[in-house]
């Protein structure tokens, strides 16, 4: 008999030891599912709050009026941040790790990027769709990054890092095509301070080479889906936008996997459990059993 319980208590141990692993393991989880959408309403109330600002100070809610105000707003909120965060290093697991973009707002230590972080969050706190343009400076592309923000006119440019749209002799506001087709007449309405180094040579909205192999058969994936021109201005830099919500779906899809593996080890060790002990108490329907076995073998 001592021998028997001896030989369930090994699988038994196993099993149990498994147990208490996904028990750690999902509460875990849950302590970071709580940890990530604490922050994420953190940040969206902060954004809400910017957003209602733009609405009541702007003269009238006309599209391009929020558009010049959420821009304005963006640039006196950065350039002063930048100024004294700008230059220096600041070495934290929050900021290294996940870099949320109320990190770009209190820090602007980004620069142009963290500027176009902070206006593309929150002209989509105020319904609007935007992208991330990589502009090409030199030789490479992302040497200065911009916001291209989806009007009823179609997308338009907007430079958070020197308050600066452009306008075109229509009076429209001007897309990065526009501005890349003429720029010997819109390089007239950039500031003096300008680097003119960001001639709107060319543009990118993701590097696609980045990561080899993985980036270039998402662009395939998408290329098939959206068709190429659509996956072509796809930018991937928009899923950082709201970093704390994405990371808290992906956490929600781990731990609903972890639980299933859970209920599946409880629901097979108390089958096992149940198993063993009618063994002991039916000895000898097991061993007929057995006998069956053997025999028809």
């Amino acid at each position: 008999m001592q021998k028997i319980i001896r030989g369930f208590a090994v699988p038994f141990k196993l099993i149990r030891n498994k147990i208490f692993f996904f028990i750690f393991l999902n509460g875990f989880l849950l302590a970071m599912l709580a940890y990530f959408y604490m922050e994420d309403n953190y940040e969206s109330q902060i954004f809400k709050a910017l957003a209602h600002q733009v609405r009541e100070t702007s003269s009238n809610q006309s599209e391009e009026t929020i558009l010049l105000q959420s821009l304005q707003l963006t640039y006196n909120l950065e350039k002063y941040r930048v100024s004294v965060f700008g230059n220096k290093e600041i070495n934290a697991l929050k900021s290294n790790l996940i870099r949320p973009v109320t990190f770009d707002l209190m820090t602007g230590n980004g620069a142009c990027g963290s500027y176009s972080f902070v206006l593309s969050r929150l002209l989509n706190e105020l319904g609007i769709e935007t992208r991330f343009a990589q502009m090409k400076v030199g030789d490479s592309f992302g040497g200065h990054i911009l916001v291209e923000a989806k009007t009823s006119q179609g997308w338009v440019v907007l430079d958070a890092s020197y308050n600066l749209h452009f306008r075109r002799k229509d009076g429209l506001l001007a897309s990065f095509k526009d501005v890349q087709n003429d720029w010997a007449y819109f390089r007239g309405q950039v500031p003096d301070n300008y680097n003119m180094s960001y001639n709107y040579s060319d543009v990118q909205y993701t590097n696609w080479n980045k990561i080899p192999v993985l980036l270039p058969a998402v662009k395939g994936a998408l290329n098939l889906t959206l068709g190429k021109e659509r996956a072509d201005t796809y930018s991937l830099r928009n899923l950082a936008l709201q970093k704390y919500r994405l990371l808290f779906k992906i956490s929600l899809v781990i731990y609903i996997i972890t639980t299933l593996v859970f209920v599946k080890l409880y629901i097979r060790q108390s089958k096992e459990i149940e198993q063993f002990r009618l063994s002991l108490i039916f000895p000898k329907q097991k061993n007929k059993k057995l006998e069956l076995s053997v025999s028809a073998a």
